[in-house]
């Protein structure tokens, strides 16, 4: 009896191979997209300065301290959406990228009374 071993890649229903990605690598993902969606607040607020149109009586040296901060978030907040963009976009290319899952499965081959091969798997 000879008892040797097959590697099987694991598909879905659809076909589709399935990729090494390991609970660290989706705490990767959550972690770079919870850094991008902290900006919700600070975008609200430069939101609502630059969609306010009434600016009744015109306050120039306001608007001008108001813009010239906005302009700080804005800035600090465009130079992390481009840093975590990049890693998004380096760790989805590291995902597509890993190997597909294999699964190792052991079988025996025996020869019945007419010299043809069987093959037992064990699962």
């Amino acid at each position: 009896m000879n008892k040797e071993t097959k590697k099987e890649v694991l598909i879905t229903k659809n076909n589709h191979p399935i990729k090494e990605i390991t609970y660290q690598d989706m705490y990767q993902l959550k972690d770079t997209f919870d850094q991008i969606s902290s900006w919700k607040e600070a975008l609200a607020v430069l939101n609502s300065f630059f969609n306010n149109r009434d600016v009744m009586p015109f306050n120039k040296k306001k608007i001008t301290k108001e813009f010239h901060a906005s302009s700080y978030i804005f800035n600090a907040f465009y130079q992390d959406f481009l840093n975590n963009a990049t890693i998004l976009e380096k760790q989805i290319e590291e995902l597509k990228n890993r190997p597909k899952v294999k699964v190792e499965k052991s079988f025996a081959i025996l020869l019945d009374s007419k010299g043809r091969e069987l093959y037992f798997y064990n699962d």
